[in-house]
């Protein structure tokens, strides 16, 4: 039994990068400008489930192993749009019993193809420019969307935050939407300002962030999330550019399926998972 691939992602990826503390001080963590019409970024990102557990209800439980890497150039349009081209996506989604089975990376259908992404509503969608996707294309693009949603809950954590390396605060996301579908409701995130420091392309703030949250029908499936995250972020303060992200967690997830013989059932997933991104200006 496949599980939609979008059931297995979260959220990301930061090296830690050595140099000479900045002077004490107060640093703004968000910019209130939205983004620049034209701008290239360059996004690479890894999701991993290294071992998983599967159960189904009725059924037997199994083993699942999960990896969904891509190579982005993101180009801004203005207003929560951008063109997205897709140069390279490599996936896994294995379930088995017993030892591990060898590896079977395979590239994703969305290689090489051009994609719309925006945000009506509030909650960001892909689509395939030039055509109407396939079942299987949509569930990637589904994927994508997905994890788009999950990278911007750091983001949301630092906007208006005004602190000094070293300082701690705590914030709660979402609280009032409590199970409305489709929404991240975050508690008890608490966030880390642990150094700014100068470097040739600016100061870059190194965040951490660690926190919970739960998510009713995700992208409209019958499903419900529950997951913990420990990130840690770099952001260069010059342009609000996360440079580099990690986060790592665990993951539950129990939805509603058919299984092999096409009756209901219940599929309970745990994932330990991690995350990984860099991004990069693209150059012209």
């Amino acid at each position: 039994m496949k599980a939609p691939l979008c059931l297995l992602l979260l959220s990301l990826s930061a090296p830690q990068l050595a140099a000479a503390p900045r002077a004490a001080g107060a640093v703004e963590l968000s910019s209130s400008s939205g983004p620049r019409s034209g701008n290239l970024l360059r996004e690479k990102r890894e999701v991993r489930v290294q071992e998983g557990k599967g159960t189904m209800n009725p059924g037997n439980s199994f083993s699942v192993r999960f990896l969904q890497r891509v190579n982005l150039v993101r180009r801004s349009l203005g207003n929560d749009s951008e063109e997205v081209q897709v140069r390279e996506m490599v996936c896994e989604l294995v379930n088995y019993t017993g030892p591990a089975p060898a590896a079977s990376e395979q590239p994703g259908p969305l290689v090489g193809k051009t994609l719309r992404l925006q945000k009506p509503g509030g909650r960001w969608k892909y689509a395939l420019m030039g055509g109407k996707p396939t079942a299987e294309e949509q569930k990637f693009l589904n994927d994508l969307a997905f994890t788009t949603l999950l990278l911007e809950i750091p983001d949301v954590c630092l906007e208006h935050q005004t602190h000094k390396a070293g300082d701690t605060w705590k914030i709660n996301l979402n609280e009032m939407k409590g199970r409305q579908y489709g929404a991240a409701v975050a508690k008890d995130i608490e966030c880390t300002l642990v150094s700014v420091e100068d470097r040739p392309d600016g100061a870059l703030a190194t965040v951490h962030l660690t926190g919970s949250f739960t998510m009713e029908r995700p992208m409209g499936y019958v499903s419900s999330i529950e997951a913990t995250f420990d990130a840690t972020l770099v952001r260069r303060l010059s342009d609000m550019l996360n440079v580099d992200t990690k986060i790592t967690g665990n993951l539950k997830n129990i939805s509603a399926v058919n299984n092999l013989d096409g009756k209901p059932a219940q599929l309970t997933l745990e994932l330990p998972y991690s995350l990984v991104r860099t991004l990069a200006v693209e150059r012209k």
